[in-house]
């Protein structure tokens, strides 16, 4: 099955200096034709710009967008969505984290689904042949009760809501991108099925969550805590 004609990846950034070269060859040795990505920075004080606006000066696929602060991973989507749509006039646009764990390799199933006729393409942990290996208990216990709680509360059928690997149609990135939507946080992943449930046709594909292999995870006990009752705020 041909992929899209124009793909752009979206990779929010913050402190992720270490991770961009790898991430870029890894997007490389998928061949994805027609494949633009841009890095939105947060203006990390590690230097993660610089090292993008070095890769970009000879790899003309690669772009960059600065933003002044820190200001959330669900803001920094719509606003590369926004850049994306007005700059390179992509068919499909990507969600993806510069932190190694969404491995290029499963981007080729999202766009494939895209073409099958989906217009959201969740990648899953949590159906057949998905997984996160290498989680200890706590965490697999956190993330599922997560996923079942946004099930529930606002009657998802995605089983994982909480996946930040996605492939949308223009036409729903632009609906994204538009939308009032929480920035920060997994609660940002929940609140965009919300808003496109019953609209518009999603699907999963399974992919396996890697390991971390530099940086470390921005998530803690308070992100959990506002996830919880940002999922109950957007049922109300």
């Amino acid at each position: 099955m041909p992929p899209p004609a124009k793909v752009c990846v979206v990779v929010p950034t913050y402190n992720e200096r270490g991770n961009i070269a790898p991430l870029v060859a890894s997007l490389e040795g998928v061949g994805v034709p027609n494949l633009t990505l841009l890095f939105v920075d947060d203006s990390s004080p590690d230097g993660t710009a610089a090292e993008v606006t070095r890769l970009s000066s000879h790899t003309p696929w690669i772009h960059l967008s600065v933003r002044p602060r820190k200001m959330g991973i669900g803001s920094a989507y719509q606003d590369g969505f926004k850049e994306a749509i007005a700059s390179f006039g992509p068919d499909v646009l990507v969600e993806m984290d510069a932190d190694l764990q969404h491995p290029a390799s499963a981007l080729p199933s999202l766009l494939n689904a895209i073409v099958g006729g989906a217009d959201v393409v969740v990648g899953s942990r949590y159906v057949p042949q998905g997984g996160a290996p290498g989680w200890g208990l706590t965490r697999r216990t956190v993330s599922r009760g997560a996923n079942a709680y946004a099930r529930i509360i606002l009657g998802l059928k995605v089983k994982d809501a909480t996946s930040g690997f996605r492939a949308f149609s223009r036409a729903a990135a632009q609906a994204v991108a538009e939308a009032h939507l929480p920035a920060k946080g997994f609660e940002f992943q929940v609140a965009t099925l919300n808003l496109l449930k019953g609209r518009w046709r999603v699907v999963e594909v399974p992919f396996t969550f890697s390991r971390r292999s530099a940086g470390k995870s921005k998530l803690g006990l308070a992100d959990a805590v506002r996830f919880f009752l940002a999922v109950l705020r957007l049922a109300l």
